[in-house]
């Protein structure tokens, strides 16, 4: 189903509409949430999920689809906003974001550049999912929650050497595949 159709019938059908998105996005959100709150009951993973989409469904009439938005890239960035949220709200002392790096993510300065940048990030959350456990989760916690290696490591319940290996071979495994898809210089 087209994607702005969805949007028209979150307006009409909000039940209908959710039921669509859950099934084409659903797992995605889960995994997302999921890397996000490691840890947590599962009926916590559960809720942060039903926040994502009361979240998408507040924001239907901001939601701009074209040729370089797409439903499914707004989804997965409120997903991962909403499970931060959720995070912050039951260990609000545990997320080393400090008020420079969160300005960082919320600022929307320049429109431009996240508009260029969306495109890449949709790639590498897919190509990241690929990795498969415990990759996966290694890299949402050190380059989407700017989790330290060693509180990776006692979240995973994995030495911290391997949090390393992990990231430095799956470094070289991103820049090979998203060479493969055209896109180079983009992981250091």
């Amino acid at each position: 189903m087209n994607e702005k159709k969805i949007i028209w019938l979150l307006e009409q059908n909000p039940d209908e509409a959710i039921s669509i998105l859950i099934e084409l996005y659903g797992r995605g959100v889960h995994t997302i949430c999921r890397s996000v709150l490691r840890g947590f009951a599962s009926e916590d993973i559960e809720e942060a999920e039903s926040d994502v989409y009361i979240k998408l469904w507040r924001s239907r009439n901001s939601l701009k689809i074209d040729e370089t938005h797409s439903l499914k890239s707004y989804l997965y960035a409120i997903a991962r906003n909403a499970a931060i949220d959720f995070f912050r709200q039951k260990r609000p002392d545990s997320l080393p974001f400090d008020d420079e790096i969160e300005a960082l993510l919320i600022d929307q300065a320049n429109i431009e550049d996240e508009v260029a940048d969306k495109f890449i990030r949709e790639l590498l959350h897919q190509v990241i999912a690929g990795l498969g456990e415990p990759d996966c989760d290694i890299f949402y916690g050190k380059y989407f929650l700017f989790l330290k290696n060693r509180e990776i490591a006692e979240r995973l319940g994995v030495s911290e050497k391997k949090v390393e290996n992990v990231l430095y071979r799956g470094k070289n495994k991103l820049k090979v595949l998203l060479a493969e898809r055209g896109i180079d210089g983009y992981v250091r």
